[in-house]
């Protein structure tokens, strides 16, 4: 059965547009960006999955069943970073999910990090991330990606993704490469409904600035059934240098050094597959 990932009932495009946001620091923003040139000039970014909340399983409670549902949840994830424009997905299953319950997910979903001042950071980011219900009891997510893989459509749009991600005028079409990737998957996944719970598609780019913001930046997207939690972070070493010595010089205690490195010392965990 055909999935409708862009049905406009459950499914969010957004262009990485930031809900709600807040630096690390308590410097203003004027002050922060007086010391950020371009986002070129950032040494790391992450984009991190948070726990996304269903508001409804669209399972009714009937006694004794308790109105759980069995949910996949699918990410898909490109850039125009050299060993990652082909992208990397990941396909969980979680049983058991009833409503305004939050789904046990806390992954980073890409991740950048420069090795010297020559590396150059991402221009694009896109993501895909869809919840879709079961009709059924959860399949081996091993044994339907061993499937996709093998799918003549599937290895056409990669070849296609690759291609696109060698000229930038035209990396833009990614976000539609991954909605037929997300398609080919939804053969294989069994019975599901033909539609999602909720689907979020983002696109993160330097020139919408996504990546100009240094610290953890918070990110809401809500759809009808499913609200979807990210974060972005962004590092950059040499303005944080600078923050530090602009908090010393002005004797100003309201960043500690703690929360300089806050980001550095959370574990990141990735476990997305390479497609």
């Amino acid at each position: 059965m055909p999935v409708n990932f862009l049905d406009p009932e459950t499914t969010e495009v957004s262009h990485g547009q930031i809900k709600i946001a807040g630096p690390l620091s308590s410097l203003t923003k004027s002050e922060i960006a007086s010391l950020i040139k371009t986002s070129k000039d950032v040494s790391g970014i992450e984009l991190r999955m948070l726990p996304p909340l269903i508001k409804d399983n669209h399972t009714p409670v009937l006694w004794p069943f308790p109105g759980f549902s069995q949910l996949y949840c699918l990410t898909v994830v490109v850039s125009d970073i050299s060993n990652q424009s082909v992208g990397n997905i990941d396909l969980k299953g979680f049983p058991r999910i009833g409503d305004h319950e939050h789904m046990p997910i806390n992954k980073t979903i890409f991740y950048w990090q420069s090795n010297n001042e020559k590396d150059n950071g991402p221009n694009q980011v896109h993501t895909m991330c869809s919840i879709l219900k079961s009709k059924q009891d959860l399949r081996d997510v091993g044994s339907i990606m061993a499937s996709v893989k093998n799918d003549t459509e599937y290895t056409n749009l990669i070849a296609a993704l690759t291609k696109a991600a060698k000229d930038a005028a035209k990396f833009n079409m990614a976000t539609d490469i991954i909605v037929q990737l997300a398609g080919v998957i939804g053969k294989y996944l069994g019975k599901v409904e033909d539609k999602p719970l909720g689907t979020i598609i983002n696109s993160y780019t330097t020139l919408h600035g996504d990546f100009d913001k240094i610290g953890v930046s918070p990110l809401l997207y809500s759809t009808k059934d499913v609200d979807f939690e990210f974060q972005m972070i962004v590092r950059n070493k040499s303005v944080e240098s600078a923050i530090e010595e602009k908090i010393v010089e002005s004797k100003t205690l309201s960043l500690r050094k703690e929360e300089l490195n806050l980001a550095k010392e959370e574990a990141v965990m990735v476990d997305m597959m390479p497609m």
